[in-house]
């Protein structure tokens, strides 16, 4: 199983964060690149190196990219792909298989 909370924000929104996280936050830690989907795109594509068959990649995402995520995950060949939602409503997770 692989978890992860990789950086996901859009580089255009991150000059619009609260200054407490902008300021003092490495913006490698912050910024998935333009659209906020680069570090997705990379660990579906790596991780099914270190998976095995039938092994599990799990996502924290930002509360738009639900559908998103979930189709570079299908791209990538993971199946029974589902999300989760927050206490706020929000899809928040984004959980998938490799078969």
């Amino acid at each position: 199983m692989i978890v992860s909370n990789p950086p996901y924000i859009k580089e255009e929104v991150i000059p619009t964060l609260m200054e407490d996280v902008k300021d003092f936050e490495p913006h490698l830690a912050l910024s998935g690149g333009q659209d906020g989907l680069d570090f997705y795109r990379r660990i579906c594509k790596e991780g099914k190196a270190v998976l095995s068959s039938d092994g599990y990649l799990c996502f924290e995402i930002g509360h738009d990219q639900e559908m998103e995520v979930k189709s570079i995950m299908k791209t990538e060949g993971f199946s029974d792909i589902y999300s989760l939602r927050d206490l706020g409503g929000n899809h928040r997770v984004v959980i998938g298989k490799l078969p």
